[in-house]
C-alpha cells in the first residue's frame, strides 16, 4: 500500500499552518525530524514521523500542505514555460 511519511512538529514551535511536512521517502522524513529535534528541540523530541497510508483518510492539515506544494509546483512549471 502506498504511503507518505509526515513529519509532525510540536505546535509550540511553529505556527498552526507549518506543523507538518510530507515526504515520499522515509529516510528524508527521519532526517528532517532529526534535524528539527537537534536544532529546535536541543535533543528533546519535538518532531516525529508518522507513516500515513494513502488509503486512509488524511487530516485536513496534511491535505492543505500537499495542496500548497502542488500549487507551488504548478506555478514553477508555468514560470519555466513562460521563460522559454
Amino acid at each position: 500500500m502506498a504511503s507518505i511519511c509526515v513529519v509532525v512538529l510540536d505546535p509550540h514551535f511553529a505556527p498552526r499552518d507549518q506543523t507538518a511536512w510530507a515526504f515520499t521517502n522515509d529516510d528524508d522524513a527521519q532526517a528532517m525530524a532529526a534535524f528539527l529535534n537537534t536544532r529546535l528541540g536541543c535533543g528533546e523530541e519535538i518532531a516525529w514521523v508518522e507513516v500515513v497510508p494513502l488509503a486512509r483518510k488524511l487530516n485536513e492539515k496534511v491535505l492543505r500542505y500537499l495542496d500548497c506544494w502542488a500549487h507551488l509546483a504548478e506555478e514553477t512549471l508555468r514560470d519555466d514555460d513562460y521563460l522559454e
